[in-house]
């Protein structure tokens, strides 16, 4: 069990130093086409929050018995480069804060409750608080843009963002050691639960925020039907 934490925790580690690079970048486009000084204060504060998430990460990625640890340095765009400039800023901003913190968001929720110390409640209370201001970020960007921009290009696009949030493992079964039920209390989800609250967050959080916005998420719930329709039930966890 200790092996699948720290791998965990790495894999977190990782994640918050590409976001850290992210919302920096967010920021200085958010700035160059003159959004609001709050949208830009929420991505210039989530990058400082995400070092410092990282910094937790890497203590507890070491604290499992971790040992080689490395961070992302550059900043990866995602969005289709025959984009407008606008639509591009427009796709990293969804994808990474309406879809991707909003799903970090529900799954921090559910470690909190189950946490087994008070250290690593403190951690994942501070993790919880700040997704829900990165997640924010993202909502308030579209109803900024919304009056000034056709938001219709993002629908077809839905689809992968979310899957590339969730990674292709989650539609898939797994070793049992992921799905030791010990695992809920020192911060990882096991994997026979990850599936179900990953659907959940789609389907109560983040598919109704697209459409509040205009954005038609008809594609993108065909594609969970699908997914769900195709994958094997979820591994059951171990003993």
């Amino acid at each position: 069990m200790r092996q699948v934490l720290a791998s965990a925790w790495g894999a977190r580690y990782r994640i918050e130093t590409e976001a850290s690079l992210r919302f920096g970048y967010l920021a200085g486009q958010l700035t160059r086409i003159g959004a609001p000084a709050k949208l830009v204060e929420l991505a210039s504060n989530a990058s400082r929050d995400e070092t410092r998430h990282a910094a937790h990460c890497e203590r507890l990625f070491h604290f499992h018995g971790g040992t080689d640890l490395d961070p992302v340095t550059r900043v990866v765009e995602y969005a289709p480069r025959a984009f407008s400039p606008e639509d591009r800023l427009t796709y990293e901003v969804v994808a990474q804060c309406a879809v991707a913190e909003t799903q970090s968001m529900a799954t921090l929720v559910t470690l909190l409750g189950a946490a087994d110390s008070l250290e690593l409640k403190a951690v994942l209370h501070e993790l919880a608080r700040d997704e829900v201001n990165h997640s924010r970020l993202g909502w308030a960007y579209l109803a900024w843009a919304r009056p000034n921009l056709d938001l219709a290009f993002l629908s077809p696009l839905l689809p992968g963002m979310i899957d590339g949030s969730a990674g292709p493992e989650i539609f898939t079964t797994g070793p049992a050691e992921a799905d030791d039920p010990r695992l809920l209390s020192k911060g990882v989800i096991p994997r026979s639960m990850r599936r179900r609250l990953y659907v959940e967050a789609l389907e109560t959080v983040v598919f109704p925020g697209f459409d509040t916005v205009g954005v038609d998420t008809g594609p993108a719930r065909a594609w969970l039907r699908e997914k769900l329709a195709s994958a094997g039930p979820p591994s059951s966890p171990a003993p």
